[in-house]
């Protein structure tokens, strides 16, 4: 069975920056222009720390045009370090910007190509999650964060190859002093943050996938008593975020030793100065630099650890998002042979040994062979979770087989390009989403683009304009989730499917669960929809499975010939009559769960 990739919980980390450089192509003149600007206005800043030792020796020594020259020299560096220093992080954070936005729309591409099948092994909030969450909390560490980093990290550079230049013997030993505890707190720290950073990231994850399938349910879940035991759940999901987080306080808690060994070094740092300036070796100048710079290094190398701690949460949210986009890219399917750029407007529908189940359990379809030929009206029927939706699917191409093929007009569905795929072959679920906006622009949301006139003529077409006219500002109506009801969104998807003219036009479940006069509605959209398409319903109510000419029976695969034995009415039976004919439904499938 060929099941689809899933996420990763807690994704590798490892050469992360290595796999987003790919991202990186088209931005690579803006990020050579802020490494440039972060150079340039480090170096001024490093200049200002060293001018002013050059200041006070020109002052001790009397020389009153030097003095005034090496004041100038300052307040130059002074200016020029401001202005680079905002050029470059406006550039950083510019940069950083558009690289974000390109990794959202590769996400969200990856995500919109990927197959039905992948989108339903996850849980919503997750994919949410990893689509705004994680983005955000790199748009923050590249706003705020990032910059700094980078600033501190090219300035301690600067000012320890300056202090090599003015003593190296301080500088040695400043190293020494430093250095070896320095890291080994701040190694320790970063062994430590990768894992507790992941573990909080995936627990937020759980929180907000539980806030994401909840909101849909409200109302059963008021209405059944089951708060109580939703608050359960979400008190789990919550209570680990909590002790994640309690974990990820305690382990930054660590970098803390840091003040510690700033002191001392700073301590040892003054007492060898002044001594050096005793004995002549050191001029006070000098000393001033070198304890006001080392002082600077010192505070840079603990914001640099500080920022180390954002730096590496950052690099978990980018692993999770490059996570998804490399799962969701490997399960797209990518198409084995040039694909015909339109469906032809008549063709045969043909399932070829199909077998197909969902992760975990046995197959649902197994070995179908089916053919639908063209105008025809098949009705499908079964037993709830006998495979009917599953057949919709496969049949509509948002499943890809596990075995076999499906193929229309001689063309395999799994080489088919998406927008032509859709285009040709239209499945209208049982429940249908709304997005907030106008009536008018949720209808016009379909494989083509119709304008306004196309989308009046299509209801008046379909007999539905006396009930756009009913809503308060017709097709400029606000609508979204719960503003229209069930029966009311089916007709909306009814419309929809008529604007996109398909070959074939695939109902699952339309009328269920709606009232009569509403269906009897959707009964006639659907005739006038249909017109001389293939049309495919699955269905359980007497007058739908009536307007069918075949039924077909699943889990068994049975394909009978509709009898109408007199004009329906309400309560009316309709009976099928068993007829096999070349091409139809043949090959009985093998039980389910084989």
């Amino acid at each position: 069975m060929a099941e689809p990739a899933l996420l990763a919980d807690l994704p590798d980390q490892r050469a992360v920056f290595r796999r987003a450089a790919p991202f990186l192509a088209g931005h690579r003149a803006a990020l050579a222009a802020t490494v440039l600007l972060n150079l340039a206005g480090a170096a001024a800043a490093v200049g200002v720390t060293a001018s002013i030792g050059r200041v006070i020796d020109a002052a001790g020594g009397g020389d009153r045009p030097a003095l005034v020259r090496r004041v100038l020299l300052l307040l130059l560096l002074v200016a020029g370090s401001g202005v680079l220093t905002w050029l470059a992080r406006y550039w950083l954070v510019r940069t950083g910007e558009h690289l974000l936005a390109s990794l959202r729309e590769h996400a969200t591409a990856a995500v919109g190509a990927a197959p039905l099948r992948f989108l339903e092994a996850h849980r919503g909030g997750e994919l949410l999650r990893r689509l705004t969450g994680e983005i955000n909390g790199l748009a923050s560490f590249a706003a705020g964060t990032l910059p700094d980093l980078v600033t501190a990290a090219t300035v301690l550079l600067l000012t320890v190859v300056m202090l090599a230049l003015y003593s190296w013997p301080l500088t040695a030993l400043l190293l020494v002093a430093f250095l070896p505890p320095a890291l080994l707190t701040v190694r320790a720290f970063h062994h430590r943050a990768g894992p507790v950073y992941a573990e909080v990231a995936a627990a937020e994850a759980a929180v907000a996938a539980r806030f994401a399938e909840s909101l849909p349910a409200q109302e059963q879940l008021r209405t059944s008593g089951s708060v109580p035991r939703w608050l359960e759940r979400f008190t789990r999901d919550n209570t680990r975020l909590r002790d994640a987080q309690s974990v990820e306080v305690r382990t930054e808690l660590r970098l803390n030793r840091l003040t510690l060994i700033q002191a001392g070094c700073v301590a040892g740092l003054l007492v060898t100065s002044a001594a050096m300036v005793g004995r002549g070796t050191l001029s006070v100048g000098v000393a001033v630099v070198f304890v006001l710079a080392s002082r600077d290094v010192l505070h840079r190398f603990e914001d640099l650890a500080g920022a180390i701690g954002d730096a590496r949460e950052a690099q978990v949210r980018l692993a999770r998002l490059l996570d998804l986009i490399r799962t969701a890219g490997r399960n797209a399917p990518a198409p084995s042979v040039p694909t015909a750029s339109v469906l032809p407007a008549r063709g045969v529908l043909r399932l070829q040994d199909v077998r197909f189940g969902h992760r975990d359990a046995a197959p649902v379809v197994d070995g179908l062979t089916l053919t639908v030929r063209a105008g025809e009206r098949l009705v499908v029927v079964g037993e709830s979770g006998s495979g009917k939706s599953t057949l919709g699917k496969l049949l509509a191409g948002l499943y890809a087989p596990d075995a076999g093929t499906v193929r229309f007009a001689g063309q395999d569905l799994a080489s088919v390009a998406p927008d032509v795929l859709r285009s040709g072959i239209v499945l209208v679920p049982q429940e249908v989403r709304l997005v907030d906006g106008t009536l008018g622009e949720n209808l016009a949301m379909t494989a083509g683009r119709p304008d306004r006139a196309e989308v009046e003529r299509t209801l008046a077409l379909l007999g539905l304009t006396d009930w756009v006219d009913s809503l308060p500002h017709g097709l400029d109506t606000e609508v979204g989730a719960g503003t229209l009801s069930a029966g009311e969104r089916q007709l909306v998807a009814v419309a929809r499917a008529a604007l996109t003219d398909p070959a074939v036009l695939i109902l699952d479940e339309a009328t269920a669960g709606i009232d009569r006069v509403t269906a009897g509605r959707i009964e006639e959209a659907l005739s006038a929809a249909a017109g001389d398409r293939t049309l495919i319903v699955i269905a359980h109510r007497a007058d739908t499975v009536a307007r069918g000419r075949r039924l077909l029976t699943m889990p068994e695969g049975r394909l009978t010939d509709i009898v109408r034995e007199a004009a329906l009415g309400p309560g009316d039976r309709v009976t099928s009559r068993r007829r096999p004919s070349p091409g139809s439904a043949s090959g009985s499938p093998r039980p389910r769960g084989r």
